[in-house]
Parts: C-alpha cells; structure tokens; sequence
C-alpha cells in the first residue's frame, strides 16, 4: 500500500519562505521554494530560505520543482537553494518561470526552467494546473494526484472575477477537482481576520486614476516589485494623461521586462523613456515607477526620498503614490512610515492606503474566498497555509463553521509531515529544521549565537582589550589597551578606562609559569572585564580579549 507524506518546509507558521515536499515512496517533488524576511533582531540579515537538508538525504529522487506564482516568497529561495540541488529542474506557468529565470541567471546557475501549462507528470506524481487569481497574474493551484490520494495545493489566492488580465480564476476546474475526490486541501489562510470577500485588483484603477489626474508635477509610483497588475493600471492611466514613464529599480525593470516578454504586460512603442531622459521633459509629463515601496534603506525609493538618487530629483508638486503595505511578519513598518516622513519634510504628497481607499487591496482572500474554495473542492482533511499561527487556527475555526470536522483540519509547524495513505490522512513524524540566514554573499553561516552576539552589540556596544603578556611567566609585558565602541565615549570616560586596564592586571595577577593555555587567559580576561562593565555602567557591552604573545 503506497503512502504519500507531506513535509512544509517553510510556509506554517510563517506568511513566507514557502516550501512543501511530496515524497512517494523514494520520490520526491517540491513545491515552490521562497525566501522570507528578517525581523528586526536578525540584525545584519538579508533574507532567510529554507533549510533543505531533508532533501540532500541520499536514497530519494527529487523529480523537480513546481512553482505556483512569481512572487519572492514562492521564488525567492532559488538562487540559493539550487546550486547544492544541481540538477533538479524547474516548472511553471510562464511568468513565474520568466521571472525565476532572471534571477537565477544573475547567479550563473544553470538549472533547466520549463514552462507548463495544463499538467505535468513527474515521476509517480501526476500534477494539474488550476488558473487562480492573486495580486499578480499567470497564478495556478495544483492538483496533485498519486497512487496514495489526491492532493489539492491551493497557494495564495482570491477569486478575482474581473481581473486586470481578465483571466478569472477555473471555477470549474476547482469544481471538478472536488466531484473527482480530494483527500487533502492546502489552502492560503493569510486573509482570514476579514470577512467577506476580497475586492478585486480592478478595484483600484478609479482611485489610481484620479490620483495621476489630479497631480501638478511628476507622478511616482511604487509597490511590491512584482506587482504587475498595478504597474499596468499606473501605466494606462498615465498614458491617458499623456505622460511618459520612466522604470527605476532593478527588481521592478527585470519584473516588467519578464511581463512585457510574457504577454502580461502591455506598453505601446513609444511609451517608455530612460531615466536620464526624466530631467529634459517637464514634470506633468512623467511617470516613474519605481522599487523600495518598504521604505528599504538604500533602494531606489529610498535614495530617491533622500535627493540621492542620480537620475531623479523629486520637487514641490510631485506625488508618491504607495500601493502596498507592509509585508507580513517582517515588522518593517516603520520603515514605510520613516520612508513617507521624509518625503513629507521635502514637501512632497504622499498617498496611500491610509490617506485615500481603493489604492491598495489584498492578493489574499477573505473568509469568504476561502469558504468558496472549501465548498468547491470539497475535500476531506485540510492544511491551512501561508499564515502565521493565529491564521492557521482562525482557518480551524471556519472550517468547523463549513461543517468540516475540527479533527481533519492539521495545524502544522515547519518539519511536521502529515502521511496519506489510502486516503486516510493522519501526523507522521516531525523532521528538525532551522532559519537558513543570507547575510551578504554568505548563506547558512550566521547562526543564534551570531544573530544574538549582533543583538548585544546594537544594545551596549562592544569593549576591546588588547594584552601584551609573556609566554614564559604569564604576566603582563606591555601597556593594556582597552577599545570601546558604542559603550562609552572614549575621550569622555579615561577614568573608567584606565580602572579597566588596571582590573585586567589584578586579574592576572595570580596566572603564573609559562603560558600554554591561552583561551583560558583570554576567558579569564572577558570574564572579569564583563563583571567590572556591569558593576560600573550596569551594562553589558560585548567583551573581546585579544592576547599577544610577547
């Protein structure tokens, strides 16, 4: 008898870094492999991706990879999780293969991309793509079908019926997905504090509108890198006003180009201009759309905000329009918000979704969305996803509303896999896993210890303690220098600083005979200096002691 198990490997718990393994037997396929954002205390901390080291077991075949949509939670992780998957190949719909290939390319990875439409069979796992509709168009579920069951993997989604690409979601394709049977539903779960159901993305194009309208100067415009859909309204609407747009922001150019490339994007000749050309043309005339709606330090929003971007100056009259809001689970509000002060202390109009409605809506759905899919799939256990902890128990909540029976509804955390096996679902065991950090060009190599040693430096700074001592009696042979940063004022404090210096020849005092240990000097160094730092400031700066043999 075949048994499927199912183990997330991000995407519970979470709202990002999505990651799901299907293993039959000794085969396995993956679906979608994003990337997450740091909080505030990964300090330093560019991303965070999936720890993969359950698929790097030897035994098994990883028959491929399947994306759903485009955006960086589902794609995101590519880059870094593919050269140690080497030749593993890629699928989807066209646009999120357009756009995982950019970036994969950058990194000279040459894993296969294919694009897919309609099904795929990949070893024992026969797949079918659902069109759904999100913020973003070219979005599928995916119909999983196996010898063990049925799975239905229902990534993020809203039933948009007028959708900017007036592609709306298969409605009958979902139907007949649950009139065939389904054994187990993964649902999106983000949207579930708000009832109803979530508006459509043409819900945004009067507000848009009158916004570009109704602007004096230059029109910026910005949102989340990949939100194509937006872009096009922003870009329609400025034609309308005969404006040309200029694109600014690498992530933003490499997206429209992949949308444009792909059929999803539509920009008559004639229409863009080069962001050097913004300067020769008069202010009501221009459109920029533009990356770094999170008020990201060192984007191109971000160096435009502060006049440091080189080929752009915003002045009085002009007017940023914001359709986004803050990623979820990041805690980067404030950055948006420091983002809007400085455009405002510049005297530029700042609009978004808390000055003006209908100029930002959800790609999630609402309750309503998702008790439509429970209803048109149908299936027997549940898997709520894409959310954090308070979601996913919300989602428990509605299904008992549906019906559902509570006990068929699975809360998982990262690592616990569910097992399906003759269309019975029940918990199978729980695999470790662990937040891969990218820090820079390294990824995996910064750890708790660095993150909390990072965290101990931002709060009380770090002192330094260089001590010259000799090897053949372990005393001190030399002047002690003693380096703070972010402690105390060097200049201000030489009274506590020569206090250190002498607290670090009392301590060594007693160490006698030739050195040989000389971690435990250095210890023994730290430690005391570390008691005196707290006893003097009632602080705990980060304790360094450097030892040279003389």
């Amino acid at each position: 008898m075949s048994q499927l198990k199912l183990i997330p490997l991000g995407g519970v718990g979470s709202a990002t870094k999505n990651m799901y393994v299907y293993e039959l037997g000794d085969d396995q396929l993956v679906v979608d492999c994003g990337m997450g954002f740091p909080q505030d205390s990964a300090l330093g901390v560019d991303s965070v991706i999936p720890d993969i080291s359950y698929l790097e077991k030897p035994g098994k075949h990883l028959h491929g990879i399947v994306l759903t949509h485009p955006h960086m939670d589902h794609i995101g992780g590519l880059p870094y999780i593919l050269p140690r998957l080497k030749d593993v190949e890629v699928f989807g719909g066209r646009l999120a293969i357009a756009m995982a290939e950019i970036r994969v390319r950058e990194f000279g990875i040459p894993n296969r991309m294919t694009t897919v439409e309609g099904s795929l069979d990949l070893g024992p796992f026969h797949i079918q793509f659902i069109h759904s509709t999100h913020s973003v168009p070219n979005c599928f579920h995916l119909l999983i079908k196996t010898t063990a069951g049925t799975v239905y993997h229902g990534a993020d989604y809203k039933f948009d019926l007028t959708p900017i690409d007036n592609l709306p979601p298969d409605l009958g394709g979902m139907a007949k997905a649950g009139t065939d049977g389904v054994d187990l539903m993964l649902t999106d779960c983000l949207g579930i504090e708000k009832s109803g159901y979530c508006p459509s993305e043409r819900s945004l194009m009067k507000a848009i509108d009158e916004e570009i309208r109704n602007t004096a100067g230059k029109v910026v415009f910005t949102g989340m890198s990949s939100s194509i859909s937006r872009f096009q309204i922003a870009i329609d609407a400025s034609i309308k006003y005969h404006r040309r747009i200029a694109v600014i922001g690498r992530s933003v150019e490499q997206n429209i180009e992949a949308a444009i490339k792909t059929g999803f994007m539509k920009i008559p000749n004639g229409t863009l201009i080069k962001p050097q050309q913004i300067a020769g043309l008069p202010a009501n005339q221009v459109t920029i759309i533009i990356s770094g709606s999170q008020g990201q330090t060192g984007s191109a929003m971000h160096r435009l905000a502060n006049n440091e971007h080189r080929m752009a100056r915003l002045k009085k009259g002009d007017k940023v329009i914001i359709s986004s809001n803050a990623i979820p689970g990041t805690g980067n509000d404030a950055d948006i918000f420091d983002l809007m002060d400085t455009l405002y202390k510049n005297s530029i109009d700042v609009i978004y979704s808390g000055t003006s409605e209908n100029l930002h809506v959800s790609g999630h759905g609402y309750r309503g969305d998702m008790a439509l899919l429970a209803r048109l799939v149908r299936p027997k256990n549940i898997i709520p996803i894409g959310g954090d902890l308070r979601h996913m128990m919300l989602y428990k909540n509605l299904a008992k509303d549906l019906n559902h029976d509570p006990n068929k509804v699975f809360v998982l955390s990262e690592g616990q896999s569910v097992i399906l096996e003759d269309h019975v679902v029940k918990e199978g065991p729980k695999f470790e896993t662990k937040n891969i950090y990218v820090d820079g060009l390294g990824i995996g190599d910064v750890g708790t210890v660095v993150l909390r040693d990072r965290q101990v430096m931002s709060e009380d700074g770090i002192l330094i303690a260089i001590v010259p001592i000799r090897r053949d009696n372990s005393q001190v042979a030399g002047e002690i220098e003693i380096i703070s940063r972010g402690f105390v004022y060097q200049k201000e404090s030489q009274d506590l600083i020569q206090d250190a210096r002498k607290h670090v020849l009392t301590c060594l005092k007693d160490v006698k005979g030739i050195a040989t240990d000389w971690g435990f000097i250095r210890k023994k160094i730290e430690g005391e200096l570390e008691k005196f730092a707290f006893e003097h400031t009632q602080r705990r700066p980060m304790v360094i002691a450097i030892v040279i043999e003389v």
